[in-house]
């Protein structure tokens, strides 16, 4: 069952049911709000800031079934969507399709004035969690990559007025990113400094964003359709940390041949399949390691036979062994 709720009523419903749990501006302007407010198909809590053209927002959403909130801009903006838990549909007038972004999951719109919608999905036991953040087209267009064929859709229908995504797949939030993220969510900067902080770490993300999507000048020779069938790739790895595929398994998935798989992957990335998803997952188990995972635990994830056979080849990487990185 979906529910469908209108610009109007989702003003209305957080005009009821706003909380306000603190508030506070600094010196030189920066606005910051921790806030809870409730909705006809659930409630959650929510900090944002907001600072002339700036707007960052993350908190937690629980729904009790599907709900579908249409939207009305009344200003064009560029919108950085960062899913953590939950699956989020975009709709809007003037994307091609419906872009989906699922658990750990990123994707940037450039949203003009008119309507859309954005679908939450409701999944048992699982809240919607994420980060949004809003910005002028024009504090962007000043670092979109210029001499790169797949960024000059996005610009193109920026200058057209048009609403677009940066890309129809949505790529999967690196450890790295995340590490962002979180110094986002949990700074205790303080307040005269927090505005450069919040920019800084807003630029750190931007540059991961646009590298991570950056096909580079050695793609020559790749098709568009290919170059986006090697980042499905890439974001794939990204989540995989057991050893459960093949070459011939990823070519068969992503409908592509083995010799053509392997040679693209290394122009577009630089690095074999195999090297770039180690180095994925030993900086995943790096980080998991840091909060709290025990050896065991690492080893049996990423499929390894013993504690010991996972602590050589984490040592092999980081020169280090598992037990003392930890510390």
């Amino acid at each position: 069952m979906k529910t469908i709720i209108t610009a109007g009523e989702l003003n209305e419903m957080f005009q009821e049911s706003y909380e306000e749990q603190s508030a506070s501006t600094t010196p030189n302007g920066l606005v910051e709000r921790q806030f809870s407010c409730r909705l006809s198909t659930g409630a959650g809590s929510f900090t944002d800031y907001t600072l002339d053209g700036l707007y960052i927002g993350f908190g937690e959403l629980r729904l009790k079934r599907t709900t579908q909130i249409h939207t009305e801009a009344d200003r064009q903006k560029i919108q950085l969507v960062y899913v953590f838990s939950g699956q989020t549909v975009m709709q809007h007038q003037g994307l091609r399709s419906a872009v989906t972004l699922e658990d750990g999951q990123y994707n940037l719109f450039y949203l003009h004035e008119d309507t859309g919608q954005q679908e939450w999905m409701n999944h048992s036991n699982k809240s919607h969690q994420g980060l949004e953040i809003c910005l002028t087209p024009a504090f962007i267009t000043q670092f979109l990559p210029e001499d790169s064929p797949d960024f000059q859709h996005f610009v193109t229908s920026m200058t057209k007025d048009q609403s677009t995504a940066l890309t129809n797949y949505s790529p999967v939030i690196t450890p790295t990113m995340m590490h962002i993220i979180r110094s986002i969510m949990h700074t205790n900067t303080p307040a005269s400094l927090k505005k450069l902080f919040l920019y800084s770490r807003i630029m750190e993300l931007l540059m991961l964003q646009f590298e991570h999507m950056y096909c580079g000048s050695d793609s020559r020779g790749i098709s568009k359709q290919n170059k986006e069938r090697m980042f499905e790739v890439k974001s794939f790895l990204e989540v995989q940390l057991e050893p459960t595929f093949s070459i011939r398994s990823l070519a068969k998935d992503f409908a592509t041949n083995e010799f053509t798989l392997k040679k693209e992957f290394k122009q577009l990335f630089g690095k074999s399949i195999f090297d770039y998803w180690n180095e994925v997952r030993f900086n995943y188990a790096g980080r998991l390691l840091k909060e709290g995972y025990s050896i065991q635990q690492l080893a049996d994830k990423m499929g390894y036979s013993s504690p010991q056979n996972f602590s050589t080849a984490f040592k092999r990487r980081f020169g280090i062994i598992p037990s003392a990185y930890k510390k």
